[in-house]
């Protein structure tokens, strides 16, 4: 079997963009995403983004080699002069150089690297709740995305390797739901770019998988219920409530 995406045809879809860091002023080489190119597919259950021949989530998070400041692209080059006082101070004065990307393309391990700098510079930065769940979320998938690619090509990961991402997988999706959550009491809509029913259809999902059933009901519902709902999440969330009805009754039958 071949693996899930063909790093020749990738590079089609990377290039290469020089940046300054808005926290040391270094200069390094960033691989960015052609999002023009990208040919969109069905997303995952859960919203997971999906494209064909490449996974433009490995090229969303802008790292510093050189002092440890990492975030989103769009948010990379806003670094107001307190939150750069708390990089400089909690991250840069502990953080140790790492080697600039140098290749053509961005492999899942290096990208979950960049991620989990940005989550850490994220909390320090003390950014919006729904700002460090989805960033938590998004290591979720890329951890997906990652044993995806060793089940498309055996003997890729070792065993152990394959079972502690696992682990890690659901460790960080525990994370989002629980920040998701509680930036729902706390920030006003839209939520990381998504309206309310979008959201309430994405803690449905959450709630379902962490087999909350009754709250993931609750959040389908106000979904069915509402008025002016997108066609296509009303519909995915009336699948979903069908799921959630199925699971919830066959784990009361088996404990009986």
């Amino acid at each position: 079997m071949s693996v899930l995406y063909d790093v020749e045809e990738e590079k089609k879809y990377v290039f290469t963009k020089k940046i300054e860091c808005t926290n040391c002023g270094a200069q390094f080489n960033d691989l960015r995403i052609l999002n023009s190119k990208l040919r969109r597919k069905e997303p995952d259950l859960d919203l997971r983004p999906r494209f064909q021949f490449v996974d433009s989530l490995k090229y969303g998070i802008t790292a510093c080699p050189y002092c440890g400041f990492a975030a989103p692209v769009k948010n990379f080059e806003r670094l107001p002069s307190l939150q750069q006082k708390r990089i400089r101070e909690k991250v840069t004065s502990q953080f140790m150089q790492r080697q600039p990307l140098t290749g053509d393309t961005i492999d899942y391990a290096t990208a979950m690297a960049q991620y989990e700098l940005a989550l850490v510079c994220a909390m320090v930065m003390e950014v919006a709740l729904s700002e460090q769940a989805y960033l938590c979320l998004q290591l979720s998938w890329l951890i997906r995305g990652r044993l995806e690619e060793a089940d498309a090509e055996p003997g890729l990961l070792e065993e152990d390797l394959y079972q502690q991402l696992k682990e890690k997988q659901e460790r960080y999706y525990r994370q989002a739901y629980d920040l998701f959550s509680k930036a729902l009491t706390q920030e006003n809509f839209p939520i990381c770019g998504m309206d309310q029913h979008t959201f309430d259809y994405l803690l449905a999902v959450l709630s379902f998988h962490f087999k909350e059933f009754d709250i993931a009901t609750r959040y389908c519902g106000n979904i069915v219920q509402s008025k002016g709902v997108n066609a296509k999440i009303k519909d995915k969330a009336l699948m979903l409530k069908d799921d959630i009805l199925a699971a919830k009754k066959a784990e009361e039958e088996a404990a009986q």
